[in-house]
C-alpha cells in the first residue's frame, strides 16, 4: 500500500526538509535594511549623544571662565559733608571719592579651576564614546535578532506550504483507500503545530523591530532586512585579543572616565591647598577735593589699600576637606579597579563563548545536520519499505528543520557574542 507513497512524496519532503535556512528575498536590495545602515542611522541626530556633546563645549566654555579675574568693582561716595550747610567747600576733609576694587583668589586657584574644567569637558567626552558603544551594541543585538527571526519565519513559512501540499496529497491517498487515517491526523498536527510556531515567531519579530525602532525609528525598523549574514570581527580576533587585551580594556571609555575623575579629584585637593594661602583686595583710590572758601587751593589724595585673608582656623574646615577629597580619591581608585575585573571576566567569558559556539557550528556542519538529513531520507525509505510509520517519517523531517534552525542560530549567537566583545574592546 505504501510502495506509491514515496514517489510523490520523497521529492516534497527532500524539498520541504532540506530547504535552507538562508531563503532569499524578494524584496529589492535597494529597500532592504542592512546592519552597517542600522548603525548609521542610530548614531545620527542621537539626543543622548547631542546632549553629551553640548556638554563638554559647557565646559570648555566654563574652563576659560575659570581662568580669569572677578569683575572689579568701583566705588562712589562723597566723604564728611557738612551736615550743617552741605556746602562741599565748608570742610577740608569734605571728598568726592572714587575707588577701585580688584579681588584677587588665594594662591594658584584661577589656573586650577580652569585645568579642572579641561578635565570635566573630557569627562563628557569619554561618556559620549561609551554612549556611542552601548548604542551599536543595542543596534547589532536587536538586528541579529530580527534576522534571525525573520528567517526564520521564512523558513517555516516556506515549509509550511510544503506541508499544506503533503497535507493534500496524503488526504487524497486516505480518500482512496491507499492511506490510513492516522496519517492525515499527523499532518494535521503539524500543521497546527507550524501555524502556532509561526505566531510566536512574529511576535518574536515584533519585539525585536520595537527595539530596533528606538534607536533608528520605526519606519527604517519595520524595512526587510537584508540576506546578507553581516560581518562584525575578522576570524583571527580572540588571537588579537591575547594580545592586548589589557590595553584595550583600560582604554575602554568607562575606565578613562574614572581617571579622568580621578584627575578632577586631585585638582580639587590642589584647590583645598591653595585655599589655605591668602586671598587678597585691592583697593585703589582718588579723592577729589574742593578749594577753600577764600580761594586756597585744596590738595586732593590717593588712596591704596591692601585687604589679605588671614586662614588661621584651617584645621576643622580646609584639612577636613582635604582628608574628604584623599578618600575619595582612594575610593574612585577602588571603583576603577572594580570595573577592570568585572570588564575582564566579561571578556574571558565572551572569549570562552566564541571557541565553544565556534565547536558546536562546526558540530552541526560536519555531523548533526547531515546526520538529520540521512535520518530523514531513512525514515522515508522505511515507510517505503512498509518498515516504518508515517508519524516517523514526519518526526524526522521535523528534527532535520530544527536542526537546520539551531545551526542558523548558533551563527546568530556568535554574531552577537561579537558584538559583546566590541563594546569592550572595539579596536580590534
Amino acid at each position: 500500500m505504501n510502495a506509491v507513497l514515496p514517489k510523490v512524496l520523497i521529492p516534497l519532503f527532500m524539498s520541504w526538509a532540506l530547504s535552507s535556512v538562508y531563503l532569499q528575498s524578494a524584496v529589492a536590495a535597494t529597500e532592504t535594511l542592512t546592519l552597517q545602515e542600522a548603525e548609521v542611522m542610530a548614531l545620527s541626530n542621537e539626543p543622548g549623544l547631542e546632549s553629551l556633546d553640548a556638554k563638554t563645549q559647557s565646559m570648555r566654555q566654563l574652563s576659560v571662565a575659570d581662568g580669569q579675574l572677578m569683575d572689579p568693582k568701583i566705588q562712589v561716595g562723597i566723604l564728611n559733608l557738612p551736615t550743617d550747610t552741605f556746602d562741599f567747600d565748608q570742610e577740608p576733609m569734605t571728598q568726592l571719592k572714587v575707588s577701585y576694587i580688584q579681588q584677587f583668589p588665594s594662591g594658584n586657584t584661577r589656573q586650577i579651576k580652569s585645568e579642572k574644567s579641561i578635565k570635566q569637558s573630557r569627562q563628557f567626552v569619554h561618556r559620549s564614546e561609551d554612549r556611542r558603544r552601548a548604542i551599536l551594541k543595542q543596534v547589532r543585538l536587536s538586528f541579529l535578532e530580527v534576522l534571525y527571526w525573520d528567517q526564520a519565519l521564512k523558513t517555516i513559512e516556506k515549509n509550511r506550504q510544503l506541508l499544506n501540499q503533503l497535507s493534500e496529497i496524503v488526504q487524497s491517498l486516505f480518500s482512496l483507500g491507499r492511506n490510513p487515517q492516522l496519517d492525515v491526523l499527523t499532518v494535521q498536527l503539524q500543521q497546527s503545530k507550524l501555524d502556532d510556531r509561526l505566531t510566536q515567531i512574529e511576535q518574536k519579530i515584533n519585539q525585536q523591530r520595537f527595539k530596533l525602532s528606538e534607536w533608528i525609528g520605526e519606519p527604517a525598523s519595520k524595512r526587510p532586512l537584508s540576506d546578507q549574514m553581516p560581518v562584525l570581527l575578522s576570524k583571527d580576533w580572540l588571537s588579537q585579543l591575547a594580545d592586548y587585551s589589557s590595553q584595550l580594556l583600560t582604554a575602554h571609555p568607562k575606565v578613562l572616565d574614572i581617571n579622568t575623575q580621578l584627575e578632577i579629584t586631585r585638582k580639587d585637593i590642589e584647590l583645598t591647598r591653595e585655599s589655605e594661602k591668602p586671598g587678597w583686595n585691592l583697593n585703589l583710590s582718588y579723592s577729589y577735593r574742593d578749594d577753600a572758601p577764600n580761594g586756597d587751593e585744596r590738595a586732593d589724595f590717593v588712596s591704596a589699600v591692601v585687604t589679605l585673608d588671614v586662614p588661621l582656623f584651617t584645621e576643622n574646615r580646609q584639612n577636613k576637606i582635604r582628608q574628604s577629597q584623599i578618600f575619595n580619591l582612594q575610593s574612585n581608585k577602588d571603583q576603577r579597579d572594580a570595573l577592570l575585573r568585572q570588564m575582564t571576566s566579561e571578556l574571558s567569558q565572551l572569549q570562552i563563548n566564541e571557541s565553544l559556539i565556534e565547536q558546536r557550528m562546526l558540530r552541526y556542519n560536519n555531523s548533526l545536520i547531515p546526520q538529520a538529513r540521512q535520518r530523514a531520507e531513512s525514515a522515508m525509505q522505511s515507510y517505503q519499505s512498509g518498515n516504518g510509520g508515517f508519524s516517523s517519517v514526519m518526526q524526522a523531517y521535523i528534527d532535520a528543520l530544527n536542526t537546520e534552525l539551531d545551526a542558523h542560530r548558533l551563527r546568530i549567537d556568535l554574531l552577537k557574542n561579537q558584538a559583546e566583545a566590541m563594546y569592550l574592546v572595539e579596536d580590534l
